[in-house]
């Protein structure tokens, strides 16, 4: 399943990020879902706003009539959402938070830049050349350094050369 949300600066995105979060994430019944979900954003701020988001309502959910502890703001939502009562979302918070904090390299919330990163690394590894990939984003470099490789390429392949000379006629 994806899930796209589009809007301004300021409209709550990362609000709304983490509530979809906590929904997919309470409803399931494995306590490794989070395994399963990827969310990404834009920025790194972005990122680090959004797992603290979803770290902190975790705890307050978990942490749910306890003294002291402020209420979380998702707690109606979800017991609307998931069908359970607050009961059962704070015990299925407790049970996620503990997972997540034990494996908290599995907790995938990045930006787009590096999701499509960890893409093509995983890409070149399968196709086994990881030795030779790398990651260029200035365009003007990239665009150079094609243009000279042009004639080295041709003059190591004479089947290249011909068919310029060919065109080129």
């Amino acid at each position: 399943m994806i899930r796209i949300m589009k809007a301004s600066v300021g409209s709550g995105k990362t609000y709304n990020l983490a509530k979809t979060y906590l929904e997919l994430l309470l409803k399931n019944k494995d306590p490794f879902a989070y395994r399963h979900i990827l969310a990404v954003t834009f920025t790194n701020k972005a990122t680090e706003e959004m797992k603290e988001r979803i770290v902190k309502e975790l705890y307050l959910l978990a942490r749910y009539g306890s003294v002291g502890i402020e209420k979380s703001k998702f707690m109606s939502l979800l017991v609307n959402d998931l069908n359970r009562n607050e009961q059962e979302i704070k015990e299925m918070a407790q049970q996620a938070l503990k997972t997540l904090l034990n494996d908290f390299s599995e907790f995938n919330v990045s930006t787009i830049d590096s999701f499509f990163q960890n893409v093509l690394r995983s890409f070149a590894y399968e196709v086994d050349i990881i030795d030779r990939f790398g990651l260029e984003l200035d365009d003007d470099y990239v665009l150079g350094a094609a243009v000279q490789a042009i004639p080295q390429g041709i003059s190591s392949n004479p089947g290249i050369l011909d068919i310029i000379k060919n065109y080129t006629m």
